[in-house]
């Protein structure tokens, strides 16, 4: 294995991960006057990172295929993710609301107060803007984790590892925001070793982000002002 790209990797994995949690606590404190996915720097650095995780990408020798930069089926990948995205929104909605009235202290809300459109213009752009965040993470956490190690370690235990490790970092959000993440992070990477497609995941991780966004927006005009 490469080593310029195992410690590129893991530089790039530990600063996302760092500006992940360290984002979750600032927020705890702080209300954001600008929606965070429509900050201009914060998109440049993340369309930065893009391209340093498809360098590090050729940096691993195992090819585009091997990283599920091809799709083998693009109409299926699509089709699979959309679907799939929009049955783990659906799924996950019900236990939400459970913790939100019987067990508020488990939830935090605060990251996605801190995406949410605040106004009817603003929701193109926000949806746009979840594409980079979806690219991202699916590029760093499935294709390049996932895909690049698999020749070399147990991919089932590496998985369920970085899935876990994945939802802790989101411990800002509370007890069911780690749950949360985590099962859906060993879903998204249940489906890459599947289908072996970056895209699947990534078409698949937008959606469920957006149709969050919609229920979020939804419940919050049936609840009303505070």
């Amino acid at each position: 294995m490469p080593i310029l790209f195992v410690v590129g990797l893991i530089l790039l994995l530990g600063f996302v991960s760092f500006a992940t949690y360290r984002t979750g606590q600032l927020l705890e404190t702080w209300q954001p006057e600008e929606n965070l996915l429509l900050l201009p720097f914060e998109n440049l650095a993340r369309l930065g990172m893009i391209a340093v995780g498809f360098g590090l990408g050729w940096l691993s020798g195992l090819g585009p295929a091997a990283l599920g930069w091809i799709s083998k089926d693009p109409i299926g990948d699509a089709g699979i993710g959309v679907a799939a995205g929009v049955a783990i929104s659906l799924a996950l909605l019900p236990p939400t609301l459970w913790v939100q009235r019987h067990r508020p202290q488990w939830h935090s809300d605060v990251v996605e107060r801190s995406i949410r459109p605040r106004s009817r213009g603003q929701w193109p752009l926000v949806i746009l803007a979840l594409i980079p965040v979806a690219l991202l993470e699916e590029l760093l956490f499935r294709s390049l984790l996932l895909g690049g190690f698999a020749p070399y370690v147990n991919v089932v235990f590496f998985a369920v590892a970085a899935s876990i490790l994945f939802g802790l970092l989101h411990r800002p959000q509370g007890e069911w925001g780690v749950a949360g993440v985590t099962i859906v992070a060993l879903i998204f990477s249940a489906m890459f070793l599947w289908r072996l497609s970056l895209w699947l995941v990534v078409i698949a991780h937008w959606t469920t982000n957006v149709a969050q966004l919609i229920q979020a927006e939804i419940l919050s005009r049936r609840a009303g002002p505070a």
